[in-house]
């Protein structure tokens, strides 16, 4: 299929813009091979702005990229975008497509756009929803079950039940979030999260 390559770079540039601006704008008119389309401009463009991070793995195999500036260790995370969500994902240290070492620790998705209902090619092309990414304590298998709180309040409970390195692709590198086995649920600045377990993780969002 040939696609109008302006229309598909117009709308990279719109997400671009969004992401710099901190802003959400409205959902334009996109096909499903747009979307792959808009995604792969739109992850070049974060990529030459704040260097290549890594990488989360979302719902249904979607991969977005997460650049460097989006990853924090730090317990105080800056929360970028008006809605985030949390949620609690092994994080893969991965070099040359294999892991060197796991982290216990927080995906916090965000979206351009102004809402989150939306199919998925406008998740494809909004990077897969990434966000920021809380890389916590390392952590060894077997990893058990761990609590979320949320201000203090108990959440829910959960366990990671994937294999690590069946996620990891050959191309991938830095830090691969592998996706959710807590969450995700809706956040705010000013909001503690915790997450107890073999390994405990304290963040406040900011």
């Amino acid at each position: 299929m040939a696609f109008n390559f302006f229309l598909i770079m117009e709308k990279a540039e719109q997400l671009f813009q969004a992401y710099k601006e901190r802003k959400e704008i409205d959902p334009f008119p996109l096909t499903e091979e747009e979307g792959k389309k808009v995604g792969e401009e739109f992850s070049k463009m974060l990529i030459d702005y704040e260097g290549l991070g890594g990488y989360k793995i979302a719902k249904g195999g979607i991969i977005g990229v997460l650049t460097k500036a989006m990853i924090t260790s730090s317990e105080d995370v800056e929360l970028w975008f008006k809605t985030h969500k949390v949620e609690v994902e092994l994080i893969a240290l991965v070099k040359s497509g294999k892991i060197s070492k796991i982290y216990l620790g927080l995906e916090i998705p965000a979206t351009r756009f102004k809402t989150w209902d939306l199919p998925t090619q406008y998740i494809i092309a909004d990077d897969a929803f990434a966000g920021r990414l809380f890389v916590g304590k390392e952590i060894e298998p077997p990893y058990g079950s761990f609590k979320l709180f949320i201000n203090d309040k108990y959440i829910a409970t959960g366990s990671p039940t994937y294999s690590p390195q069946s996620l990891i692709k050959d191309f991938m590198e830095g830090y691969v979030a592998l996706g959710a086995f807590l969450g995700p649920y809706k956040i705010s600045k000013g909001d503690k999260i915790r997450v107890e377990g073999k390994k405990t993780i304290s963040v406040k969002m900011v």
